[in-house]
């Protein structure tokens, strides 16, 4: 993934006209280890910070996109995604249970473009996206279903004095195949006890979320926030004994320098 970033980079950047912003910083989030789970981490890392722009190739705000297709306001990107693992010994309700690997999600999304475009950041867009996962613990992987959450998304960019402020709304709606579903919210017979039975999820509608972000820059600094709320009540997964809690909250607070 990192050769294909990098030569992407290098490749657009000989073609078009393109922007980058690169730095290092340190973030913290707080990270439930699975929606409906009522146990979460909190984490404290440091991270490369990459945000690039070009006619082939966006990364920024968490994504990455590889734009295939454009005509009048549509527009054909790659989409990607993940989940990050959870030990099953340090949550109680897995307790005993196989661990959930890292989980690695990418396909075609359609976006539509209410207001601006795909390098504008006033703009207002429709994202359709329709992702294949893929679990790994890196020394095997399995296919794991596939996630559809369409997303309605907000974006901004205004200077205010010498402070460029980002800011950024979303709205999604989650849903998924049984087997993606099967694997975070599945109990097998195995694995059943008095107090966790046996249960096969099935597909369909997962929840949804709104989340805000906004990030402020100036001359070689940066400075993000961003909380996120996911509700499931109504997913179809609800009744598993591994939903504890309807709502979770996401949340965290970074700063990079900029070279």
């Amino acid at each position: 993934m990192r050769r294909f970033i990098l030569m992407s980079l290098l490749l657009n950047s000989m073609h078009t006209q393109a922007e980058l912003e690169a730095g290092i910083g340190i973030g913290y989030a707080h990270v439930p280890d699975y929606l409906g789970s009522d146990e979460a981490e909190d984490y404290v890392l440091p991270f490369p910070y990459i945000r690039y722009r070009s006619e082939k190739l966006n990364i920024d705000r968490n994504a990455i996109q590889g734009n295939l297709w454009h005509s009048g306001n549509w527009s054909l990107e790659l989409s990607f995604g993940g989940a990050i693992r959870v030990e099953s010994d340090k949550n109680k309700a897995r307790e005993g249970m196989d661990d959930i690997d890292f989980i690695g999600e990418a396909g075609p999304a359609l976006h539509y473009y209410f207001r601006g475009d795909r390098n504008n950041d006033n703009a207002l867009f429709l994202i359709l996206p329709l992702r294949s996962a893929v679990s790994t613990d890196f020394t095997s992987a399995e296919f794991r279903g596939a996630t559809f959450n369409p997303t309605l998304r907000w974006r901004r960019s205004y200077m205010m004095d010498r402070v460029e402020v980002r800011p950024q709304l979303s709205v999604e709606l989650r849903s998924a195949t049984a087997a993606y579903h099967d694997y975070f919210y599945g109990v097998e017979q195995k694995f059943a006890t008095p107090q966790r039975q046996q249960y096969s999820a099935e597909k369909g509608f997962g929840g949804y979320g709104v989340s805000y972000s906004t990030a402020l820059v100036w001359d070689h600094y940066l400075l993000a926030g961003f909380i996120r709320y996911v509700d499931v009540s109504g997913a179809s997964f609800a009744d598993s004994p591994l939903v504890l809690q309807n709502t979770n909250l996401f949340f965290g607070v970074a700063a990079a320098y900029l070279f």
